[in-house]
């Protein structure tokens, strides 16, 4: 089986090669010959010194270089220019990385000559270049080149190891990767003091060009691909092989002029991931979802690499100079990734949730630790172990409370926030239907923060609607469906995450609502209960107690009523009990309650089956209300009582000599009712005739109900 490592290993590797990628060039860039002056160039194209510490050349102009073999360079405005591909043809390249050569050679000797203008009269002075540059003296811009490269390369990385088998992932990291392979090189030759070797230089500018190149094949490649597939699979390589064969034809300077071999090709790109977005937003107009989407990541990468491109590459085209230096327009493609990030947060781009910006916080912590760490140690010029112990509490008190806040800042839903399920029961157990509509409304709103809540359309389940404008929320028990509408007070569109999240509360009032009708069926049972024990037992007790002519026996049956009355409101569970000991002592009860009236009983027993605690509940008062129904009502002499076994079970027969009555036009009482809800709940029937039975004639009544029942 193939070894997987998990998501924060790949991170830590991530940001090992990307700190190693950065070290590596900031060494290159501090290991050149240094003079420790600052130039630039006048409006007359004439080269000054702005700065010279210690040095009487500052605000000079600087004319030539003299080596101590009295070989001299002449300095020329050219000389300072940043991206050597402005340039109009390849000769002109040529010709200046032979002049960079030159003047980098000249500045590796122990000591040159700097010509200088100090008005009319041309002065030299000998200068002794240091054989590093400080790293201090790293302008300003350098460090935003190496950080807009090392983040990209850094969050590209983040997807990728979180989603390594996704395609559009793997096509937004390499994307990354271009951009970390483009500003890393210019970063370095761009802010040279005067000039690098010029082979390096030309090696550096062809790594700018095809890091450029492979960021817009793969940022095409990827909005073809997400997030619906727009292309086959293979027409993805389509874009690598033009640009790529475009880069090769470039660095072989093949074309007319580096404005054809670098320029037009990423003005090209930046059109292909215009069209691009806009083919996935239209075919995503039925799917606010992927709408969303599309919105959001197109918007940051028109805006990012659009910006770069406008004001930088389409002036260089047209012969204007860039508005913006180079090396602070690459922070726009920090509105890329920015845009990624908080895209992640709000529609879960590349299908990632807020969970995946620990890793990401953790992972840049560590970076920032080693990196506060290296810099201490170059810079401060301290111990190892003391240098690392004063990163770690910048880092503690700087890096730890502004992630906090970002997190903040990125993870705020303004009402999420506590809806748990005491809210949901809140909902479910309020009184009365306005109370609860306004609970459910309070509790969205707390969650949603929406600017409306209006009644909304029947559906099934919570869905987006009108690209994310509105949300909407189903019936949920005996509540209506509603419609939210503008997330986050107009501050946000709704997304799937909200969709997801209205489902999780609807699921929960519906399982509160549900456990509240399951209470209040509880109770009713429980009523009906305690009201057809009341009637079925302690009413025949009273009975009985009502015509004995015995005071003792009264007293009995009285005393018997309360007892049967504490049973019942206890619900007593009592002890099993087999038929034989049930009947034995409702026979004396029975007998002794018919003969206070002067009627006879008929008693037959053939069973000897066990009865479960419920059972005998059932089995009493079916009897004792069957018994008292025919001593008020039937004007009998003799009442027959029968329980036998047969092939289906149990069969109660109580039959008596009265009047009888008619079964189909006599009106149901609750005594003949409570007796047919006692059968059922053991599973069985009871019916009611006017027949023969036991020998007498009158009213019947039998239940039958199979054994294993009464066992369950």
């Amino acid at each position: 089986m193939r070894a997987r490592l998990s998501p924060v290993p790949v991170m830590i590797v991530m940001v090992l090669a990307g700190l190693m990628a950065a070290a590596a060039f900031t060494q290159l860039a501090i290991s050149r010959p240094w003079l420790g002056l600052t130039f630039a160039v006048h409006e007359s194209r004439a080269i000054h010194v702005v700065s010279a510490p210690g040095m009487d050349l500052t605000a000079k102009q600087v004319t030539a270089i003299r080596g101590n073999d009295g070989q001299r360079v002449a300095i020329e405005a050219g000389d300072l220019i940043e991206e050597p591909d402005t340039l109009a043809t390849y000769a002109d390249m040529r010709r200046f990385f032979a002049r960079q050569s030159a003047l980098a050679g000249m500045l590796r000797a122990q000591s040159i000559s700097i010509e200088a203008l100090d008005g009319d009269t041309l002065r030299q002075m000998m200068v002794s270049p240091a054989r590093m540059r400080p790293i201090g003296d790293l302008p300003a811009a350098f460090w935003v080149q190496m950080l807009v490269g090392l983040s990209s390369f850094l969050i590209g990385g983040w997807v990728w190891a979180l989603r390594r088998d996704d395609l559009p992932a793997r096509l937004f990291a390499l994307a990354s990767l271009g951009i970390l392979v483009f500003t890393f090189p210019a970063a370095l030759y761009s802010t040279r003091e005067l000039a690098i070797d010029g082979g390096l230089f030309r090696a550096l500018s062809v790594m700018n060009h095809g890091g450029a190149l492979l960021f817009g094949a793969a940022m095409i490649a990827l909005l073809l691909r997400y997030p619906r597939s727009l292309v086959p699979t293979r027409w993805l390589c389509a874009p690598f092989v033009l640009f790529g064969t475009w880069w090769l034809a470039d660095s072989m300077q093949l074309f007319d002029g580096p404005l054809v071999g670098s320029q037009l090709p990423t003005m090209l790109e930046m059109i292909g991931i215009l069209l691009a977005a806009a083919l996935q937003y239209w075919r995503s107009r039925r799917d606010p979802r992927n709408r969303a989407v599309v919105r959001w990541f197109g918007l940051s990468v028109a805006i990012g690499s659009g910006a770069f491109v406008f004001t930088v590459i389409a002036p260089s085209l047209v012969g204007l100079t860039p508005s913006l230096p180079q090396g602070y327009a690459f922070t726009f493609f920090l509105l890329i990734h920015g845009g990624i990030a908080v895209g992640v947060a709000r529609y879960r781009l590349f299908d990632l949730d807020r969970w995946a910006f620990r890793i990401l916080f953790y992972m840049t912590g560590a970076a920032l630790l080693i990196a506060v760490d290296v810099l201490l140690i170059s810079w401060v010029a301290l111990d190892r172990a003391p240098a690392f112990g004063l990163a770690l509490v910048l880092v503690a008190f700087l890096y730890l409370p502004l992630r906090d806040m970002i997190a903040r800042k990125l993870f705020q839903r303004g009402g999420e926030v506590k809806a748990r399920f005491q809210d949901m029961l809140a909902v479910a157990l309020a009184d009365g239907e306005t109370e609860r509509m306004a609970r459910w409304r309070d509790l969205l709103t707390r969650v949603f923060q929406p600017l409306n809540i209006v009644p909304g359309d029947s559906i099934a389940q919570p869905t987006v609607l009108d690209d994310g404008a509105a949300l909407a929320i189903p019936a949920t028990g005996v509540l209506p469906p509603l419609r939210l509408e503008h997330a986050m007070h107009g501050r946000r569109l709704f997304s799937s995450r909200e969709q997801t999240r209205a489902g999780e509360l609807c699921a929960m009032l519906d399982h509160a609502i549900a456990s509240r009708l399951a209470h209040e069926q509880g109770v009713a049972e429980e009523r009906q209960r305690i009201t057809s024990d009341m009637h079925d037992n302690i009413g025949v007790q009273l009975l009985g107690a009502l015509h004995s002519r015995d005071p003792v026996r009264k007293d009995e049956l009285i005393r018997d009523t309360l007892a049967d009355l504490r049973e019942i409101i206890n619900n007593s569970a009592g002890e099993r009990l087999t038929l034989a000991e049930l009947m034995a002592d409702l026979r004396v009860e029975i007998a002794d309650l018919l003969s206070s009236a002067g009627i006879g009983l008929v008693w037959q027993m053939d069973t000897a089956a066990e009865l479960p605690p419920q059972s005998v509940a059932a089995m009493r008062s079916i009897l004792r209300e069957a018994v008292g129904n025919a001593l008020r009502h039937a004007e009998a002499s003799t009442v027959g009582i029968r329980l036998c076994d047969t092939l289906g079970g149990l069969v109660l027969t109580i039959a008596d000599d009265g009047k009888g009555f008619d079964p189909d036009t006599a009106q149901a009482g609750n005594g003949l009712r409570n007796m047919r809800s006692r059968a059922t709940a053991l599973h069985g029937t009871l019916t009611v005739s006017h027949g023969a039975a036991m020998g007498m004639r009158g009213t019947v009544i039998e239940v039958r109900f199979p054994l294993e029942s009464v066992a369950a």
